[in-house]
């Protein structure tokens, strides 16, 4: 379950820095994934730290880490090549290390943004603003 709800966590942090990238908004991403087939709890809580600031799923991203690091070793114990898992891994393994461990995983987005020199999100402008 948390390969799964990770993994989401990963793929939403650089969908929305590629989409940024190219001149399109968090907003207009929520416009078009919101209410589709891939619209999901773990959508709407992420996607609720993005637009919002609101921090609904509450799981660290050091536990994320941690529960990946699991991953690997159940994989490896039964010798199967585990390329997804360690991508996923490896978001959060790099922010655990940048010392972003204690926040949670929709945060994820704010670090891959800026392991990409992306402008900050709405929320992040909202909460300078503020």
């Amino acid at each position: 379950m948390n390969f799964l709800s990770m993994g989401y966590g990963a793929l939403y942090a650089e969908l929305l820095v590629v989409a940024q990238k190219n001149g399109v908004s968090a907003q207009a991403v929520d416009a078009v994934v919101r209410g589709s087939r891939f619209d999901c709890g773990m959508y709407q809580t992420f996607f609720a730290w993005v637009l919002n600031g609101e921090e609904q799923h509450k799981f660290t991203i050091a536990n994320s880490h941690k529960d990946m690091r699991y991953l690997a070793a159940m994989a490896e114990s039964q010798g199967v090549a585990n390329p997804m898992g360690a991508a996923v891994k490896n978001y959060y393994a790099l922010a655990d290390a940048a010392g972003h461990g204690g926040d949670f995983v929709p945060a994820l987005s704010d670090f891959v943004a800026a392991l990409n020199g992306s402008a900050p999100t709405a929320r992040e402008k909202k909460q300078a603003a503020e």
